[in-house]
């Protein structure tokens, strides 16, 4: 069975529902999505790997906002 493929544009689509203002989880958006968490994990781990800069595992929380270009990108 072949695994489909998807675009960049699609995969960035998919991690930017895990960041504000959605601040969507893994598994919501897989399920949402269609999409394998594994998946979703995987895409997450290699966005800085591509110059995009994700928080990290628990980095966010509701009572401290912040922006997304305010994010440091060493720290994941």
């Amino acid at each position: 069975m072949l695994m489909p493929r998807y675009s960049e544009e699609r995969r960035q689509a998919v991690v930017a529902k895990l960041l504000p203002p959605h601040n969507l989880t893994a598994l919501v958006v897989a399920e949402q999505e269609g999409i394998s968490v594994a998946t979703i994990y995987k895409w997450r781990k290699e966005a800085p790997a591509e110059g995009r800069c994700l928080p990290a595992a628990g980095y966010q929380s509701a009572d401290t906002p912040y922006q997304v270009d305010d994010l440091p990108c060493d720290h994941v």
